[in-house]
């Protein structure tokens, strides 16, 4: 199997297409890292330029090359008959409720081994993607990742509504071409979705508007999904609008406007992961200024002692209001020694 054609840009038109975007603004950022590419699969009722908008938007936010993997409408009805049929597919082997994804991966195999002898030439990769081929977003984005001249695995997705089920859909398709170790620690960014199912061994982040019905579809009621706010929302773009809100709750613990305790050195790490992205690292201290005043100056403290002195003149000179909001999350309330010392780095920088 070969990976689908990567278009250059442009508006796409039809269900599967696979389309490069940099949104136009980031390539003058100092944060933007033109090796870095990341895949995001959008949600029904999206047209083409929707599409268009949602990747330039994670783009700029990310700092990264994204490979949009278009799911095309077709109209409402349609739409959600296609999205009810993702459901249905492969759910019995994500679930592992009859038997394991193990013991599925030797039906497969099985199955594989007797059409072969009809088909000597028919590969693994192929032969499993037939499972798949009724939506051909899943499709496009299984040979993406498995089909020669793809990414491969060891790429980041983020999808968004039914988008979750065609990359469920598709990942376990790969699990189960390749074996589960090919998708092992992939990183899947999820926004409202309703796949209740995932297959094996992906870190996934879920992220959900409290009051998205989209995302109930799920059936879950856990502790560990990113929510934010009071808000009935469901459009990507408002997701994106709040993003400094989820990764902060990503590490807090907590709800309904209480927050019981907050791993201010995980997020503390999870920012020095971000690079010279100020424009996110903005979003997200302003955010801990707003809501978490109590915390801030920690997160604050925890981050400048994991930076270097040259990483710390690289921000200053790239943004040198995001260090004076640093300075004054740490001057906030009793300034203490250690707060003392890394406001000291700050100026001196």
């Amino acid at each position: 199997m070969r990976a689908p054609t990567i278009r250059q840009g442009g508006t796409p038109a039809h269900d599967g297409d696979v389309t490069r975007f940099v949104a136009p603004e980031v390539l003058n950022k100092g944060w933007y890292n033109p090796t870095r590419r990341i895949i995001f699969v959008n949600g029904m009722g999206n047209s083409g330029e929707n599409h268009v908008e949602s990747c330039n938007e994670l783009s700029l936010m990310t700092g990264a090359t994204v490979l949009g993997v278009f799911n095309n409408t077709s109209g409402f009805w349609s739409d959600l008959g296609q999205c009810i049929k993702d459901k249905l597919t492969l759910s019995t082997v994500q679930s592992q409720s009859m038997i394991s994804f193990e013991d599925w991966n030797m039906v497969v195999d099985a199955a594989y081994r007797v059409e072969r002898q009809r088909k000597p030439g028919l590969d693994k990769v192929d032969f499993v993607g037939q499972l798949i081929a009724g939506n051909k977003a899943t499709h496009a984005l299984y040979a993406l990742l498995v089909g020669q001249g793809g990414t491969g695995t060891r790429v980041e997705i983020y999808c968004h509504s039914q988008g979750n089920l065609i990359t469920s859909n598709a990942l376990t398709a790969a699990a189960l071409a390749q074996g589960k170790h090919v998708i092992a620690g992939m990183q899947v960014n999820s926004f409202g979705s309703p796949c209740r199912y995932w297959p094996p061994g992906i870190a996934r982040v879920n992220n959900a508007f409290t009051f998205d019905g989209v995302s109930f579809l799920d059936l879950r009621m856990d502790l560990t999904s990113s929510k934010v706010g009071f808000k009935a929302a469901h459009g990507f773009m408002e997701y994106a609008r709040h993003d400094g809100e989820f990764v902060v709750n990503r590490f807090r613990w907590g709800g309904w406007g209480m927050t019981f305790s907050l791993n201010e050195k995980a997020l503390a790490r999870f920012c020095v992961e971000q690079g010279d992205n100020t424009r996110r690292l903005n979003a997200i201290f302003e955010r801990l200024k707003k809501a978490h005043p109590t915390d801030s100056d920690d997160v604050a403290l925890e981050y400048v002692r994991l930076l270097s002195d040259a990483r710390i003149a690289r921000l200053k000179q790239h943004d040198p209001a995001f260090i004076d909001l640093l300075i004054s999350l740490l001057k906030s309330g009793v300034t203490f020694g250690d707060e003392r010392a890394a406001i000291d780095r700050l100026k001196a920088a």
